[in-house]
């Protein structure tokens, strides 16, 4: 059975000797069962905010790419991102054949390909659009061509004429992608250049870039290390694996014991809870390497000392 928010705080009251709560009154606690609940999520986001890579915060997040778009958001629960996971997932259907994505540098891409930005112009579809409309009304058409071809998700189309708010005589499905309908609000892009993305680029505001720009629907995945929510209703739980549960329960009645002022007996709890993190990351996260010779032995060496020694740090 999995811990819960409610079964956490009640670990904590038992060792203040305090009457412990029930899923009826979670919501009405008052004074010293406040405070419990409070230490307990003092508890988690103090052991999650020590280590940034524990493996039940791990994630991977799928994105699919818009078609010009260029700067992406990570999750807003994202604590860390492993920029060294990020591939594009094969689709034949889309010429794809999958792969990992180098990592550049935002000011080297700043220095030799940020003007790629410039060659972009988007607007977004003002309404539904059905898989044979030829007009297309958007948000606005300034900045785009008179004439030219559109990119709305995987589809190409092609129009002759503009208004400040429609591309007119357009062609669905042109340039051989299939027609199709599009909600409202789906980016409408022009641009002549882009591809299949071979670089991302992580941004000051630690979100990322992508080069080139993708010209079709692409799919990328990374993986990432979360920050969980806050618990606030009793049956929540923590992704902190429920045998670590002791050591959430002497966090929280270490800050239960500072809350009091009582600082013997929270520097008592305290220790043994910084005891019990460094247990975990030891459990969890350290990774210890040792060193294998991998080399192959060949005739022919008069000396041994003549022998090529390659060695191989083994991560485990």
């Amino acid at each position: 059975m999995a811990e819960s928010y409610l079964t956490l705080t009640n670990k904590v009251l038992a060792r203040l000797n305090e009457v412990q709560l029930t899923s009826s009154n979670f919501t009405n606690a008052r004074g010293i069962q406040v405070q419990a609940q409070n230490a307990v999520n003092e508890s988690v986001r103090y052991i999650n905010q020590k280590e940034f890579q524990y493996p039940f915060n791990h994630s991977t997040k799928t994105e699919t790419l818009v078609p010009g778009t260029v700067r992406y958001s990570i999750p807003t629960t994202a604590k860390t991102v492993d920029y060294n996971t990020f591939r594009i997932v094969k689709d034949s259907d889309l010429g794809s054949s999958g792969g990992r994505l180098y990592v550049l540098n935002y000011n080297d891409y700043i220095n030799s390909y940020i003007t790629q930005e410039d060659e972009i112009t988007t607007t977004n579809l003002d309404g539904s659009l059905t898989d044979s409309a030829t007009t297309i009304t958007v948000n606005s058409t300034t900045g785009f061509s008179s004439s030219g071809t559109l990119h709305i998700a995987n589809e190409q189309v092609t129009y002759t004429g503009t208004t400040s708010t429609t591309f007119t005589g357009a062609t669905r499905g042109a340039n051989s992608p299939t027609a199709s309908a599009h909600d409202s609000g789906v980016s409408v892009a022009q641009f002549e250049r882009g591809g299949i993305p071979q670089s991302v680029i992580r941004t000051p505001d630690n979100n990322y870039i992508l080069y080139p720009y993708p010209t079709k629907s692409f799919s990328i995945k990374y993986d990432y290390f979360s920050f969980p929510s806050d618990m606030t209703a009793h049956g929540d739980t923590t992704t902190i694996p429920d045998r670590f549960a002791p050591i959430i329960a002497d966090g929280a009645t270490a800050f239960v014991y500072q809350y009091r002022g009582e600082t013997a007996q929270y520097q008592l709890n305290m220790e043994r809870f910084e005891q019990g993190i460094k247990n975990m990351q030891t459990l969890l996260v350290n990774r210890f390497e040792y060193v294998r010779s991998t080399y192959i032995p060949r005739t022919g060496y008069s000396n041994t000392a003549d022998i090529p020694l390659r060695l191989s740090l083994i991560h485990i």
